[in-house]
């Protein structure tokens, strides 16, 4: 085996290559993500430590007073173990994995991605990245349209890092929405959800921000004190329907908003 080609596959020249085929492009959360990693050998043999498939999204973090963007992992899964693939020879390796039930949903900024890292031993290391669609859940989807039929604009969606919330990942999804009805933009700023789900159900957290109206309202505003965050539980039978949602909804908004 040549020297020359041992030190450029080193340095990632006529390496192995991977590659991931997807069934699909779009899911959402709770549902069976299956695929298909493609390794392909390059000019030499190559000894590959493993394969790992990776979903993967960004949050916004605050530091020094300035937004940035980090990278989460949100699922991992170990493809394959230690394997040899010769000059030119081709592996396929089928996957399927559980996409949990906390991934945010791709709207506005958000973007999520499947990325395959191939480790090569002694080697640059290859990789595969691809953009997946992820919808909202069943129960959030209804309650997202129950917004709408209240009245709702949704604005901006994002991932913001909120470690006192104590979940698995290190941020959560929030939802900014606009007034867009009469009632409601008479009383109301903005309207801002949180959606906290397991299998058990949802837990959504309200900050309602009322609009100033008078001096007392315009004092209020100064000092924050015109903000309302509620947390509230809704069990699977309360998100079947988007007509219950919708009571259960316009009370507890209507309770802050006053």
């Amino acid at each position: 085996m040549s020297f020359f080609k041992k030190l450029a596959a080193s340095a990632g020249i006529g390496a192995a290559k991977v590659d991931t085929i997807l069934e699909k492009n779009a899911y959402y959360p709770g549902q069976e993500v299956t695929g298909t990693v493609h390794v392909k050998g390059g000019k030499i043999s190559q000894e590959i430590r493993y394969i790992n498939v990776k979903i993967e999204t960004q949050y916004v973090i605050m530091k020094d007073d300035e937004k940035r963007r980090k990278y989460a992992n949100i699922y991992t899964l170990r493809v394959t173990d230690s394997f040899t693939i010769q000059h030119g020879e081709k592996h396929e390796f089928p996957f399927s994995f559980i996409l949990p039930i906390d991934t945010p949903m791709t709207i506005g900024k958000v973007e999520i991605a499947v990325e395959t890292d191939l480790d090569i031993q002694g080697g640059i290391d290859k990789s595969d990245y691809d953009r997946i669609f992820v919808e909202a859940h069943p129960w959030v989807k209804n309650v997202l349209e129950a917004t709408r039929n209240l009245g709702f604009h949704l604005n901006e969606a994002d991932c913001e890092q909120a470690p006192y919330f104590q979940r698995r990942l290190p941020f959560v999804q929030e939802f900014e929405f606009s007034p867009t009805s009469d009632y409601y933009r008479y009383m109301l700023d903005e309207l801002e959800l949180i959606f906290l789900i397991d299998e058990g159900g949802l837990d959504i957290v309200f900050e309602v921000g009322r609009r100033a109206r008078g001096l007392r309202g315009w004092l209020e505003e100064m000092y924050n004190d015109g903000e309302q965050l509620v947390r509230y539980r809704f069990s699977p039978s309360d998100l079947e329907e988007v007509e219950v949602l919708e009571g259960m909804l316009e009370e507890i908004i209507d309770q802050y908003a006053e």
